[in-house]
């Protein structure tokens, strides 16, 4: 409140008072009185009212901060703990050490430490990198021969909703002063409980469609010859297109399924 002076201070005293201590009707009645003046926020009329009242001056009444927590001890034993425990909580810091958490706070940043969170990425074996980079480079060729190439790509792929809690990447997060990439694994496919299926065909979503909660090659095979069909007449994807499937779900069958002729479409 330091940016208004005492006479406009005054004034807005007076409006609050002619609308019953009503802060928006105040702000109202404020700017039809002042209109070259800068209007206030509602709020403001309701703060500056109760610390008249008590204090009895529009001056704010001086504080007196601890210096004591930032010291050089403090500091040294916050960076030591950023070490070791990197994803505590500012709270969790100060509650240890026993100093505020704001100047937790004020020691991050004169340390130019920063609150990384979390990403959730895919559970992958030492074996999936090296397919998964030929794939890329596969179809990074494919766009360039063919920049409408995505449009004619059926992408599926299987979400799985288990008991394993929710991960909640705003709370959780790694402090250090370059980004370390953390990252935390989810959706292993040995915990499913619920499988949806669905997929991508340029600008149109396709299905989405329950399958079962053991998914296995077989069961698999039945979606593909028995449900997707009935998928493929609603949507004609058929036609010149690639269908993306899981690798995981493939068994010889499966496998032999999808290069057969009658599915009409390439498989990746």
């Amino acid at each position: 409140m330091a940016e208004y002076t005492n006479a406009e201070k005054a004034d807005m005293i007076l409006a609050y008072g002619a609308t019953d201590c009503n802060g928006r009707g105040a702000q109202r009645l404020y700017a039809e009185r002042h209109p070259v003046r800068w209007t206030p926020a509602h709020t403001m009329f309701a703060r500056l009212h109760q610390q008249l009242c008590e204090t009895g001056s529009f001056q704010k009444a001086a504080r007196n901060r601890d210096r004591t927590a930032r010291t050089e001890l403090n500091e040294e034993i916050v960076l030591d703990m950023v070490e070791t425990t990197p994803s505590l909580s500012t709270r969790g810091f100060a509650s240890e050490i026993g100093i505020s958490y704001s100047s937790v706070w004020r020691i991050f940043d004169d340390s130019a430490l920063h609150p990384f969170h979390y990403q959730r990425v895919q559970s992958l074996k030492e074996c999936d990198f090296a397919p998964r980079q030929a794939f890329s480079q596969w179809y990074l060729q494919q766009r360039i021969a063919n920049p409408f190439f995505a449009a004619s790509v059926l992408f599926t792929d299987e979400a799985s909703f288990s008991r394993e809690g929710i991960f909640n990447t705003h709370n959780s997060h790694s402090w250090a002063a370059a980004n370390p990439h953390v990252s935390r694994t989810r959706a292993a496919q040995d915990r499913f409980l619920v499988n949806v299926w669905a997929g991508i065909l340029g600008d149109h979503l396709i299905g989405p469609y329950i399958l079962p909660d053991r998914l296995t090659g077989p069961r698999y095979l039945i979606f593909l010859e028995q449900v997707l069909p009935v998928i493929e007449q609603r949507t004609h994807y058929r036609c010149d297109s690639y269908f993306h499937v899981v690798p995981a779900r493939w068994s010889p069958r499966t496998f032999q399924y999808l290069c057969s002729e009658s599915l009409g479409c390439n498989m990746w």
